[in-house]
């Protein structure tokens, strides 16, 4: 298997933090990022947005980070969003040793039409949407892909049938369902009671009208006796 590259950004070290520096930053099209780990102080950087946004989008788990010219490679271990969850404000950097195992969760993804969806009122519900892994650094992969094309009406495929790549291994319980496919059970509608023959209802404390008089109008008041 060929040798995967690592993707590579540019970073600048910042000495100013807080919220208001930060602000600024954005403004500016930039992000803070902190980079932590393996005995080091931590280090206040900031990287280009955009450059960022496209490697998450693309499930870019292991980068490396440019500093005046030297490369230090680091997982992305924490992402912060804003408070609509559109636009990311914040990274976490780990430094990593290529030759070590480290574990992060990897995205699940469902791919195939399943046979069972072929069929009207039945539905594909995904249980597992992420899946903890330990393997090489340099082999962590971008998401794995569950084919459900096989379901049927009723099955569903586990965490043991999954087909990881080489050197990736998971602790999840082997018997976790990821993804089942199940008929969605028709909702009775009971009748309202008293529909059909269109009763009034009956005014609780009030008085009942005696044979062959009216009934008070809802709300009305009961003339005062002199």
């Amino acid at each position: 298997m060929a040798k995967r590259e690592i993707p590579k950004i540019q970073v600048q070290s910042r000495n100013q933090l807080g919220k208001r520096y930060a602000a600024r930053l954005r403004k500016s099209g930039r992000m803070p990022a902190v980079v932590y780990g393996h005995k080091k102080e931590p280090l206040h950087v900031s990287v280009d947005q955009l450059e960022m946004k496209e490697l998450l989008h693309n499930n870019t788990h292991l980068l490396e980070i440019v500093l005046d010219k030297k490369a230090e490679p680091c997982l992305v271990k924490d992402i912060q969003w804003n408070h609509l969850g559109s636009v990311v404000v914040h990274v976490d950097l780990a430094r990593v040793d290529l030759t070590e195992r480290v574990k992060i969760d990897v995205q699940l993804t469902l791919v195939g039409e399943a046979i069972g969806l072929k069929e009207a009122g039945n539905l594909l519900e995904h249980f597992i949407t992420s899946l903890p892994i330990e393997c090489l650094a340099t082999e962590i992969p971008d998401r794995i892909r569950v084919d459900v094309s096989h379901l049927k009406v009723d099955e569903s495929i586990t965490v043991k049938e999954l087909k990881l790549p080489e050197g990736v291994t998971t602790t999840l319980n082997p018997e976790a369902i990821i993804a089942a496919i199940h008929t969605i059970a028709e909702e009775v509608v009971a009748p309202v009671a008293g529909a059909e023959g269109g009763a009034e209802p009956e005014v609780i404390g009030g008085k009942k009208p005696e044979d062959g008089e009216a009934a008070p109008a809802a709300g009305a008041k009961e003339e005062k006796k002199k």
